[in-house]
């Protein structure tokens, strides 16, 4: 009975994690950037890597900025932008975030960004506090669940999309991801073509 209690604990605590991430989630070895697996509880979760390339317009929606300011996805036309939906609340989130400082050093280099919009993350000096803490190095936006999951079908945090120059969605990635995912799909978004469209 209380083997059968304690897989259900651990069942509820995986799905409600897929949706919001509060689940017990981690890479391995996220300070080296080597780590490709999550694991809940000790054991290896469902990956769900990039899909195909897609072709899905990428929606302009206004978003507020922690400076108090306000940008849109158009205002990076002309970039590729890994779009990161997380939250300060989001375990498997925190652990994500050195794969995406590194990760936006590299991106810089080639003219792009990674943005990153928080989630019920409270405050603006909230949030701000906390990206001082863990160094972030890369423009934060506020955004509600709502929008996260209306506009973007955010599934579950982090979510991440790849857009290319041209403000299409690429790919998308539910889960943390490295710092080697990213880049080389980045670098195989930009070898496609000079819009940024592989196998164009």
């Amino acid at each position: 009975m209380i083997l059968l209690a304690f897989s259900l604990a651990v069942l509820t605590a995986s799905v409600f994690g897929y949706r919001t991430g509060h689940a017990l989630t981690d890479i391995s070895d996220p300070t080296s950037g080597t780590g490709t697996a999550s694991t809940f509880f000790g054991q290896p979760a469902i990956e769900v890597g990039p899909s195909d390339w897609l072709e899905m317009p990428a929606p302009d929606v206004e978003f507020v900025t922690v400076d108090g300011g306000t940008s849109r996805l158009s205002d990076y036309r002309g970039q590729v932008v890994i779009l990161n939906f997380w939250g300060t609340w989001c375990p498997p989130c925190r652990v994500e975030i050195p794969h995406l400082i590194r990760a936006q050093e590299s991106l810089a280099e080639l003219g792009g960004t990674i943005i990153a919009p928080a989630v019920g993350s409270g405050s603006p000096e909230d949030i701000l506090r906390f990206a001082a803490e863990y160094g972030i190095n890369y423009p934060i936006w506020i955004v509600s669940d709502a929008v996260a999951v209306g506009k973007f079908s955010a599934p579950g945090y982090p979510f991440t999309m790849l857009i290319s120059p041209d403000g299409v969605i690429r790919r998308t990635y539910v889960g943390p991801q490295t710092e080697q995912t990213l880049v080389r799909d980045v670098g195989l978004l930009l070898a496609g073509s000079a819009g940024g469209r592989p196998g164009a």
